[in-house]
């Protein structure tokens, strides 16, 4: 029993170090992909936030 209780402590550690890296990859493609609508609604993703009249 303590062998099959260290197995499962050591793959929840590891499921949740791999977790962390996906929810990085999962809010840089949202950054991304609010950038890019932002840009076709006009506005220019810079330091102030600006709109351009059309």
């Amino acid at each position: 029993m303590p062998a099959i209780r260290s197995i499962l402590s050591t793959l929840l550690v590891a499921a949740l170090c791999l977790l962390q890296g996906c929810a990085f990859a999962v809010g840089a493609a949202a950054g991304g992909a609010a950038g890019y609508m932002l840009k076709e609604k006009g506005y220019s993703v810079q330091s102030p936030v600006t709109h351009e009249h059309r």
